[in-house]
């Protein structure tokens, strides 16, 4: 399946370009242009005979044009469970979208959010605007941020965090108005709903648990996830001594997992709760729908860049990781735009590939 193909009917106005029409036009339309979807004959028929549950679940949520893989039989039934409940109480379809909270550090546009993130936002603007169609209740679309254990786990500045999470939320505040009417999208953080001196005593008690499993690991495991928390860590340690260097990731390593593996959620329903539907672009396992984050890619926004793949007659939106930042920077090419009236200077250009 072609990237062109992957997104049906809106491709030919939204994911690509006549060679006469400019990056920056192409990306007012993109951004700007509210989805009109009209139900197909199919689809009318779908809602009439077999109800509009089958259409949002069946045709729309797990629809093979937007999801990056398939969905474990245990989140499959929550899924239906939780679209049943909100037909019930006609009762808007509340997605959540659990994320970083943080721009990846060694990107030239941390700490701010770039076009990484509004290209997610269109993406998920797509993928519900077929729902909100049918459904005059609508969909939600609700943003949490992780953020409030970052500084702990990779050493970022909480300046950084916050002025991440401030500018995200503007992104969100000044894209709201290229939704469709029953469609909302707000953000939201865990630290909403529990203080962060509460989150650490609870995180406390799961790193002992995991430190005490550690030394069961095998070694090529350890190593995996130690080097794997040293990609992450916002500072240079490779002069630190090699103990002291596997010190410091280890309590990084063991933060990450008592958030992943620990039983810290108690009264903190944050992206699960009541009627919500989680969705993640990578390592979901069986907690959330595995969607591509922009129409060309899985890259979880937070840790990539937006940028826009250059074809002979076409652009797409896509977000590189940082080692695809590396690895194409050459052939690079930055290009002016002023679509975005926000103070943000990630968004004063745009990068071609």
């Amino acid at each position: 399946m072609t990237e062109e193909s992957i997104h049906g009917s809106f491709v030919a106005l939204r994911m690509t370009r006549n060679v006469n029409i400019d990056t920056q036009e192409y990306l007012q339309q993109l951004i700007t242009t509210i989805p009109s979807y009209s139900l197909s004959e199919a689809e009318q028929k779908t809602i009439q005979f077999e109800g509009i549950q089958k259409y949002i679940y069946l045709l729309k949520i797990i629809s093979s044009k937007f999801k990056a893989s398939s969905i474990p039989q245990e989140l499959d039934v929550k899924i239906k469970h939780n679209i049943h409940q909100s037909i019930i109480d006609q009762s808007p379809i509340h997605l959540t979208i659990p994320f970083g909270g943080y721009k990846k550090w060694q990107l030239p546009t941390y700490p701010l959010p770039d076009w990484a993130e509004l290209f997610n936002l269109v993406l998920i603007r797509d993928y519900v605007s077929s729902i909100a169609a049918a459904y005059k209740p609508g969909v939600i679309i609700e943003y949490f941020s992780d953020e409030i254990f970052v500084s702990r786990m990779n050493n970022y500045p909480q300046a950084d965090l916050d002025q991440y999470n401030n500018e995200f939320n503007n992104f969100v505040t000044w894209f709201s108005q290229y939704l469709p009417k029953n469609i909302s999208v707000k953000c939201s953080k865990i630290r909403d709903q529990i203080s962060q001196a509460e989150l650490m005593q609870r995180f406390d008690v799961e790193i002992e648990k995991q430190r005490n499993q550690w030394n069961q690991l095998p070694e090529d495991q350890k190593n995996y996830r130690l080097e794997k928390s040293e990609r992450n860590y916002k500072a240079d340690l490779s002069s630190l001594p090699i103990d002291e260097k596997n010190k410091i990731l280890l309590e990084s390593t063991l933060v990450h997992d008592a958030f992943i593996f620990g039983d810290w959620e108690t009264g903190v329903p944050w992206a699960f709760g009541e009627k919500m539907i989680p969705i993640g672009f990578r390592y979901t396992g069986t907690w959330g729908i595995h969607l591509r984050s922009s129409v060309s890619s899985t890259v979880q926004f937070w840790i990539g860049i937006g940028a826009l793949k250059k074809r002979k007659d076409s652009l797409l939106p896509t977000i590189l990781t940082y080692q695809q930042y590396l690895e194409n920077k050459s052939n690079l090419t930055n290009t002016q735009v002023n679509i975005i009236p926000l103070p943000n200077p990630n968004l004063q250009s745009i990068l071609e590939v």
